[in-house]
């Protein structure tokens, strides 16, 4: 009997359901790129068998493909045999951290600046200095800095005053002026989202508000740990006392749901429910799916939805944010491969620099093709990459949250804007 490396026999099993048809290979960002049938899901698949069956010797060489690998899910969208590709990936790179290789140091740093609440404080005050006195958009056009890092200063949004999670838990009564009430939900206020995208969490507050939720967000949240997972770092024993995937903050809220504006996050915190908590649900998901009060007015700008990786192949989540952004958009344009990955990847833009950058290229170019003056998306990595892109590659769109672009629509209504004006 074979002796298994890294998986258990029924993961081995769920290795073996691939029948090697070919179907994933079109659907794969990486493949399209180079081609190459070892930077393809079913290539990957099979290095994965051979790492776990110790039929390999060159270390570096079987990971190099698994490291190109950016977890988008698309194969498992297109695979007929059901293969659990993303469940499969995580176990491979936890072995890879584990036994191999562990993440280098950058990413270990931008892992823990970016997710630990007070590295995170500093770097978020450092970057808003940057802001005010636009020595990022110096940065930007002059190349101070290596493309990478200048994308993601180009992609960054402006950066609010200060968190939108408060000392104390914080509770926001239904606001309809006819009186609709609903269920109580609570909202996942995350890391990154938190702090750089307090704007997407107030827009989402408000729609919730208006549509007859009363919404909770609880005092003493953490990060899911969704990117520690991608990156295959074990958060009980990586994140360093920084409580990452800690969720106790839900379990005595009593809501009938557990909100998500992030498709990273929601995709991350569905798989990993544990027993007590609320039910994770997608904002957008909720919404339409609970019968959404459409807004009065549509906004006018021609607009194009983007789907996050996350929320379409890991969720299968594919409807509703559509319906949602027909409900508020006057001119909404179909994007070709929307479904296809941005290359953001959590820290793949960072990581596989190169590779990120084609992807993106494909991405752009159909952007340019739609030519849209906004574009929707639902998550934060996607979001900073594509608006990133578009300033370097001197494209003048605007990337939105798919619930900020919600919330404008409602504002066209002059009673919406007096009640949250009051």
């Amino acid at each position: 009997m074979t002796a298994h490396l890294m998986f258990q026999p029924d993961q081995a099993r769920q290795l073996q359901t691939c029948i090697h048809c070919g179907l994933c290979l079109p659907s794969c960002p990486t493949y399209m790129v180079t081609g190459r049938e070892a930077d393809s899901p079913r290539g990957r698949l099979v290095l994965m068998n051979s790492i776990d069956r110790h039929e390999w010797s060159d270390r570096s060489g079987h990971f190099v493909h698994i490291d190109r690998c950016l977890g988008c899910l698309a194969c498992e969208t297109a695979c007929p045999s059901g293969v659990p590709y993303g469940s499969l990936l995580e176990q491979v790179r936890s072995f890879q951290r584990r036994e191999v290789t562990p993440l280098k140091l950058g990413s270990r740093t931008i892992l823990r600046w970016t997710t630990a609440p007070v590295l995170r404080r500093r770097l978020t005050r450092l970057l808003a200095w940057l802001q005010k006195l636009r020595l990022d958009r110096l940065a930007v056009r002059l190349r101070l800095l290596p493309r990478p890092l200048r994308m993601q200063l180009a992609g960054l949004p402006k950066l609010p005053a200060k968190s939108f999670t408060a000392a104390a838990e914080q509770r926001f009564e239904p606001r309809h002026p006819e009186g609709i009430h609903r269920e109580t939900v609570a909202l996942f206020a995350g890391c990154v989202m938190d702090s750089w995208f307090a704007n997407v969490h107030a827009a989402t507050v408000r729609v919730m508000q208006w549509n007859g939720y009363t919404v909770i967000v609880p005092a003493g949240q953490h990060c899911c740990g969704a990117l520690h997972a991608h990156a295959g770092i074990d958060t009980a024993t990586g994140a360093k006392g920084e409580r990452v995937g800690d969720m106790s903050a839900f379990s005595q809220t009593g809501a009938a749901a557990l909100i998500v504006n992030s498709a990273g996050c929601g995709a991350h915190l569905k798989h990993a429910a544990a027993d007590g908590l609320p039910q994770v649900v997608d904002a957008v998901e909720w919404l339409v799916d609970n019968g959404l009060l459409p807004p009065v007015h549509k906004l006018p700008e021609k607009v194009t939805y983007d789907a996050p990786c996350h929320l379409f192949h890991a969720q299968k989540i594919v409807q509703q944010p559509e319906a949602l952004l027909r409900a508020a958009c006057e001119n909404l344009i179909p994007l070709p491969e929307s479904e296809v990955c941005c290359g953001s990847a959590g820290l793949y833009s960072l990581t596989e620099p190169d590779l990120s950058r084609q992807i993106l290229g494909r991405k752009l170019a159909m952007l340019e093709k739609v030519d849209a003056e906004i574009v929707a998306t639902a998550n934060p990595g996607c979001q900073m990459q594509i608006q990133g892109g578009l300033k370097l590659d001197g494209q003048r769109r605007q990337v939105r949250h798919t619930l900020e672009i919600l919330d404008a629509a409602y504002s066209l209504d002059e009673t919406y804007r007096r009640v949250f004006a009051e």
